[in-house]
């Protein structure tokens, strides 16, 4: 049955790589949104690739056995990804082309594109969203990832090296290397999901961002550093969104009378709050807070599988209830006619309290409730009174009829869904990566904590840089890049992200953990300054500057 609900969210939140993504996201995007008509290269076929590439016309000295091994060596270590092929974990295959170029689309890998989680549809959607059209986004991208390539029909896709231009090595060598492949052909058949998602600011703030990202460095960073930060700066903004999504959702399934922050139109800073510590000492006040927000928002994720489950259970009800050309109509004047938003999932809720529709509402949750008993109830147990005690018990400390039939319905999928839950939450929170928030051992859910690495740490103070500069030179069309006030960071990360840093989160209060938190800023401000990002010697909070890697103060471009 599953959990998923696109009219709250059209990602599958389920084991995540990031490192399998942006090949993926460039074929979407060429693509228009549309799936792949079949697959063309066989994964497995390892060996064929790269005999391939020791053929290219463009490569001189692979032909013997060394140059075929050190060859080897090379694509397997610096151009592809590979893992195991099923459960057996016999065969090995590639899982994704190192996305040096936009080419990489042009295996069409990884093979299962449910691997995805659908992230790359939704991203796809709310950077078109932001830019307006498919042709303008399929240009900017080009721009971003196709120096030095020419780009196939939107029938075809594919592409080549275009002969002239100057590439770095591995660049030009990765171009070769997707020469051996055949292009993977977008079907006739669209991915998108068109659903009003219910957090269209989170969305639009998500997009901005990355279009600023990749405008402000495309330019200015090597080809792998630019990969590195960006696949960190899209992990941590999945991470983000659905977290903030899920903590909505649980405040509109408590409180439907009103809209949750993060559900509002215009921008409102929206929970939760992110401590993240830097002390990187377990005994510290700093750290127990940063472990309280994780545990937070872990339970957040467990009661979000109830808050999911009750809304798809009453859009199921509402549409069913909308066969009825009277009480459609009755429908849609509570619902406003929307069919999907905040504002749609809002009118579900309140519809349970609608003195008509109600009563109908709690009658198909009554013959919901009778189909799992019965379904659960075998021929000897038929006439045993007490056979269905264990489903009572579920249900016993439920207010009505619907929560009755949600509880059975969790009961059944808990054990699974939270799994998968969790499982996002630490892939998206990059626990086993180089660029994640998210710190501790996956066997030791009790060591988790949001503790960023140096990685996500640069990527932020890029993010920020380019975030206030554009605002700044918004009216001028162009973006200049230069340091920012250590005071405009920590403010731009509360805003936009809900993180904090020298400050503790609710519920914290008393002496001991604002000095742990100011402990915490002067720790954040050491690893600064040890990557080159703070200079400043003053304890001036006013005048203290960072400086973004990979920017200068000169550095101009004009946006499209």
């Amino acid at each position: 049955m599953g959990v998923k609900f696109p009219k709250i969210c059209t990602i599958d939140m389920n084991n995540f790589d990031i490192d399998l993504f942006l090949p993926a996201l460039f074929f979407t995007i060429l693509a228009e949104g549309r799936g792949k008509a079949r697959q063309s290269n066989d994964p497995k076929a390892i060996a064929k690739f790269i005999n391939a590439l020791a053929n290219h016309p463009d490569l001189i000295g692979f032909d013997d056995v060394e140059g075929r091994k050190v060859l080897e060596r090379l694509a397997r270590t610096t151009l592809i990804t590979t893992g195991s092929v099923g459960r057996s974990h016999i065969d090995e295959q590639i899982t994704s082309i190192v996305p040096f170029t936009i080419l990489a689309h042009k295996p069409g890998f990884p093979v299962q594109g449910s691997r995805l989680r659908s992230a790359d549809t939704f991203i796809y959607q709310v950077l078109r969203q932001h830019l307006g059209a498919d042709d303008v986004l399929r240009s900017f991208v080009k721009t971003v990832f196709g120096r030095g390539v020419k780009i196939g029909s939107i029938a075809e896709l594919g592409g080549t090296y275009d002969g002239e231009t100057k590439l770095d090595t591995l660049t030009r060598l990765s171009i070769a290397f997707l020469d051996g492949f055949q292009n993977t052909r977008p079907g006739s058949k669209s991915r998108e999901n068109t659903v009003l998602g219910p957090c269209p600011v989170l969305a639009k703030e998500l997009a901005t961002d990355l279009y600023r990202y990749l405008f402000a460095y495309y330019n200015s960073m090597p080809t792998q550093a630019f990969t590195h930060h960006l696949l960190g700066l899209i992990n941590f903004e999945l991470f983000n969104y659905t977290l903030k999504l899920v903590h909505a959702v649980n405040e509109l399934v408590q409180n439907p009378d009103w809209l949750p922050g993060a559900m509002h139109d215009s921008e409102k800073i929206s929970p939760p709050q992110l401590y993240l510590d830097f002390t990187d000492s377990s005994l510290s006040y700093s750290q127990e807070m940063a472990k309280a927000c994780v545990r937070r928002d872990i339970e957040a994720y467990q009661q979000f599988l109830l808050s999911s489950l009750l809304l798809r259970q009453l859009d199921h009800y509402v549409g069913d209830l909308k066969r009825s050309p009277s009480r459609r109509t009755e429908i849609e004047r509570i619902l406003q006619s929307e069919e999907s938003g905040a504002k749609y999932l809002q009118g579900l809720l309140l519809l349970r309290n609608d003195p008509v529709l109600g009563v109908s509402i709690d009658a198909s949750a009554r013959h919901d409730e009778d189909r799992i008993r019965e379904a659960n109830t075998n021929q000897a147990e038929e006439n045993n009174p007490d056979a269905l005690d264990w489903l009572d018990a579920i249900v016993d400390t439920t207010e009505n009829d619907v929560e009755r039939v949600v509880n059975l319905l969790v009961e059944g999928q808990r054990e699974g869904a939270i799994q998968h839950f969790i499982q996002w939450y630490w892939g998206v929170g990059g626990m086993k990566k180089p660029h994640g928030v998210l710190h501790g051992s996956l066997l030791s859910r009790k060591s988790w904590r949001y503790s960023p690495t140096n990685d996500l740490l640069a990527v932020l103070v890029q993010l920020a840089a380019a975030r206030i500069s554009g605002s700044s030179n918004q009216d001028r069309g162009e973006q200049k890049l230069q340091p920012i006030r250590l005071q405009d960071f920590l403010q731009f990360l509360e805003k936009r992200f809900g993180i904090m840093i020298d400050r503790p989160p609710a519920p914290f209060e008393g002496a001991e953990y604002i000095a742990a938190a100011r402990d915490n800023l002067r720790a954040m401000l050491g690893r600064l300054r040890q990557m080159g990002i703070f200079r400043d010697l003053s304890d001036d909070f006013t005048v203290q500057r960072l400086h973004p890697p990979y920017a200068s103060k000169e550095m101009t471009r004009v946006e499209i």
